[in-house]
């Protein structure tokens, strides 16, 4: 099998664009609308590749997460290992956020996954808590979350209208449904129930627009997750 770089993946269609625009140049005086739709297209098409490229480190920062060292947490560690063993899914590199805040995110793609936590969900929550909150996050993965972490691209660029695209793309009951399907894995509802519980006693994470749609519960105030009372009243039913 012949393996080419990321150096050479990104040559040879920069080349080929590179062959384009000097192609179209040569046109543009006597097409000059050519040369600048296609101008345009080129644009478009190597910020598309951008984001792409560059969607996992661009949503990592606008959470504010930084790695884990290895050992730096061992019992979410132990909790995680568990978990993808349990639900087949591909470990992933851990990274947390330094606030009380109690939440986490899940980001990344199916080949090189990442899990984001706060301090506060780490410092706060009993193993049982925090099993559910990893198993809630955890299980999602295959649901659309790589189209998520591209979407934190997408959104940035996008200013104030971020937060009225991020509600009409981001599916509220695909979040509420994330829920159930965590506490069928740990089959213990009150688990979550609990660190709900805890996460309504401290400040939420610092509201990143762009971001929003990737936490579990999100800043105060925000239309893309459900309100939490509603999602603990859900959870009691079960």
């Amino acid at each position: 099998m012949l393996l080419v770089s990321h150096r050479a993946l990104v040559a040879i269609p920069a080349a080929a664009i590179a062959v384009i625009v000097a192609v179209v140049t040569a046109f543009g005086l006597v097409m000059p609308w050519l040369f600048v739709a296609v101008c345009a297209f080129v644009a478009a098409a190597i910020t598309a590749a951008v984001l792409l490229w560059q969607a996992t480190p661009i949503a990592l920062r606008r959470l504010g997460a930084r790695r884990l060292p290895s050992q730096a947490a061992p019992r979410l560690e132990s909790i995680v290992a568990g978990v993808c063993v349990g639900s087949g899914v591909v470990e992933p590199r851990l990274h947390v956020v330094e606030t009380e805040s109690i939440d986490a995110a899940v980001l990344g793609s199916e080949e090189q996954t990442h899990l984001v936590v706060t301090r506060g969900m780490l410092e706060s929550l009993d193993r049982l808590e925090l099993e559910a909150v990893v198993a809630r996050e955890l299980t999602q993965f295959g649901s659309g979350i790589r189209a998520a972490t591209v979407l934190v691209g997408v959104l940035a660029m996008m200013g104030p209208l971020g937060g009225i695209v991020a509600r009409r793309v981001v599916n509220r009951q695909d979040l509420s449904r994330a829920d159930i399907e965590g506490v069928q894995f740990t089959r213990y509802p009150p688990g979550l129930v609990a660190a709900f519980g805890k996460a309504l006693k401290v400040p939420r994470v610092a509201d990143r627009p762009s971001g929003r749609h990737l936490w579990m519960i999100g800043p105060e105030g925000s239309t893309v997750q459900p309100p939490l009372v509603e999602r603990v009243a859900t959870l009691q039913e079960l």
